[in-house]
Order: structure tokens, then sequence, then C-alpha cells
């Protein structure tokens, strides 16, 4: 076989491989509409032939996706059947027309039949988005939801509506305030078990969206205890149901710019405790990943304690006590000066003692007669005293 030859039965193989392969994709979806159920939600329907020679064997599925939608990460859906249900509830959706792809596939892959081409299909809202309120957020109270927002423009009359997540629920108007409270209303919604949808809108735009469901801040307590810090909170319970706890605290020890977040779902929480530092605290509480998203505002900061250097203490002790002392000794000197009498009294000199007491003999050894005194000349000779005996001298 010569070169050209084998080259023309290479070319008209790979000919007909590439017939093949085109001959064997599935056709497209066709006939693609939608109908909207209510405001939250769209239904997608379409037709598709089966071809004649696709091998019964095969299974042939459905492939939806939605895109063209800001933060979608939705993932591809399979179904069986031709139509599927678009819930468009969230307010990260931020459109009002959105594209979805529809594709049939091969589940799993048969013989040497591959996927059709995606027919796209734009999906529009009745109404155009609009922004209409900020801050929405609903509470539970104790047989019904209270929710309560900021409108956009005070002179635009609103109508707002919900529904839940629940299969086949009705949407329903939002009872308005009996006590005539500014832009509150009120659902028929006293559980957790399933999402709440709400929908704002007026005569020329509308707004959908999942509500933030907000719970009262729990009042937290400080308390040291054995060289730590014991937090505990009050018990917001009832105002979220049944559905258990989580508690998040954000820590900020002496200078530090580092931030400890701390959980726990039984308080008291303890946490060690430095007595030379000041700790700030802001929390949150929260539903546990078990329940519908429930949380509370963050917290204003809470400070315990101040920043001290840790020889602080030294410093004053090094300062404070030779102070005192030096205080201590001015004043005791002080005193010894002025009661100096008291406490070092003068010895007088002996032979002065010894003088005195002569004298004092002598004058009690004059004679007395009657009331009159009769003065005793004073000697005319100097007394000696040697020995025990008195010696007389003769004057000069």
């Amino acid at each position: 076989m010569t070169v050209a030859q084998q080259f023309f039965i290479f070319f008209c193989a790979t000919t007909m491989t590439f017939n093949c392969k085109a001959d064997y994709q599935l056709p497209e979806p066709t006939d693609v509409t939608y109908r909207w159920d209510d405001q939250f939600q769209v239904n997608v329907s379409w037709s598709w032939k089966k071809p004649d020679n696709l091998p019964e064997n095969c299974t042939v599925k459905y492939e939806v996706f939605r895109y063209g939608l800001p933060q979608s990460v939705e993932p591809r859906f399979r179904s069986l059947i031709n139509n599927f249900t678009v819930k468009y509830f969230t307010e990260d959706k931020r459109s009002d027309h959105w594209n979805i792809s529809i594709q049939a596939v091969l589940d799993p892959v048969c013989g040497h039949w591959k996927e059709s081409r995606p027919v796209i299909k734009t999906i529009k809202t009745s109404k155009p988005r609009t922004d209409l309120v900020t801050d929405f957020r609903c509470s539970f109270e104790s047989n019904r939801t209270k929710c309560f927002w900021k409108p956009v423009s005070e002179s635009v009359k609103l109508n707002i509506s919900y529904r839940t997540s629940e299969k086949n629920d009705k949407i329903r108007a939002c009872d308005g305030s009996t006590s005539h409270e500014k832009d509150v209303c009120y659902l028929n919604v006293n559980n957790l078990q399933f999402d709440i949808y709400v929908l704002v809108e007026t005569k020329t735009g509308r707004n959908t969206f999942k509500p933030k469901i907000v719970t009262p801040l729990p009042k937290m307590n400080i308390a040291e205890d054995k060289g730590k810090l014991s937090l505990t909170w009050e018990d917001p319970r009832p105002a979220v149901g049944k559905c258990r706890l989580k508690y998040s605290v954000y820590v900020t020890e002496c200078n530090s710019s580092n931030v400890k977040t701390l959980h726990t779902k039984e308080p008291p929480l303890n946490i060690p405790y430095n007595k030379n530092c000041q700790y700030k605290f802001r929390y949150r509480v929260q539903t546990d990943e078990y329940c519908i998203s429930v949380s509370s505002d963050l917290s204003e900061v809470i400070t315990h304690g101040e920043n001290r250097s840790p020889d602080e203490m030294l410093t004053v002790i090094a300062i404070v006590i030779p102070i005192i002392l030096s205080a201590c000794v001015i004043l005791s000197c002080y005193c010894f000066q002025r009661n100096r009498e008291i406490f070092c009294p003068r010895i007088p000199d002996p032979s002065t003692i010894f003088k005195e007491m002569m004298m004092t003999g002598n004058k009690d050894s004059k004679p007395i007669s009657g009331n009159l005194y009769t003065p005793v000349p004073e000697p005319t000779e100097n007394i000696t005293l040697v020995s025990g005996n008195m010696v007389p001298q003769e004057n000069p």
C-alpha cells in the first residue's frame, strides 16, 4: 500500500468519525417558557424530542443552571422532568432579570452520545427591582413576629407582604401596627422552622429579600473568680423559641491589637485574668447551626480592669517607702527635741546636792523660841570635812 493510499484511508476515517460524533449529539430543548407562581418563585418549562436512534438504555436528564446573578453560587441542577421551579427569594439576586440555561445531558454517559447545546432563557420580574427599604429586621415575640425597617423615601407608600419557605405556603399581607407605630408591621409566624421572605412593592417597583432575624442583646455580667474572669448572660431564650444559642465573645487584652474570638453554648465562659491588664469585650448571641439563623446586634465595648506595668508595685515600694521612713525619722527627732526633759532628765552635780543637804540641815537645827526667830550667826571659821571629822580652819 502506497503512502497516498494510507493518507486517503486515514482522511476518510477521520471524516467519518467527526460526522459520527455530530450525528450523536442530543437535540437541544425547545419552547422554553416561564410562569410566575407568585412574587417569589417562577416555574420554567420546555419541550424536548427524543432521537429515534437513541438507545433505550440511555437516560436523558435536563441540567438547569442560573447565571448572570451577582454572588450566585448555586450548583447545577439535574432533573428527569421538563420543568423547574426557580425560587427567587433573597436580595443577593439584585436584578429584575436574569438568565437560565437548560441543556439535555446523559446521566450516566451513554455510548458516543454527548450533551446538547444549552438553551438560554431570560427571566423577567413583573416590576423592575427598586430599593425601597433598608435595614429590614424581624424579631420573634410570644405568638407573632415583629418587623421594622427604614424607608428609603418617607413620601412613598409601601405595600409589604410575606410568605415562608414551607411548601405550598401562600403570600400574605403584613399586618399593620395597632398602636400606630411607624414603619412596623407583624407577621403571623412564631417559630423558626421555615425561612421568611418579604416582598416590598409600590405601583412602579418591587423588592424581594430575606429579612434579618434578630433577638434582643442580653446583658453580660463579668466577675473575677480565682484568677479568672467569669462571663455570664441573662437568658434571652423566650425571644428565640426552642433554638439553642451560641455566644460569641471578642476579647482584646492589654494594649494588644489582636482580637481573640471565643464561643460557648453553655455559660459561664471562663478566661484567664491578668490583673495588670485591661480587657475589652464585645459580644453577640446567635442560634446554633441546627436552627434558622437568628442573631443579635454586636454589643458596645465593655472594659474591665486597668493597664499597669508589671513592676509598678516595685516602683511604688522603692519610692514611697523611703519617703515614709524619712518623714517618720524627722517627726521622731522633732518630738524628741520638744520633750527632751522627759526622755533625758538633767543629772545634778553631786557636790551641789550635798551642799543643799547641808544647808537644809543647818536650817533645821536653829532654836525656835515661841514664835520668834533668832538668826544664827554665821560661823567665823571654815569647816572642812576630812574623813568624817570636821576640822576648824583659822581665818587668814
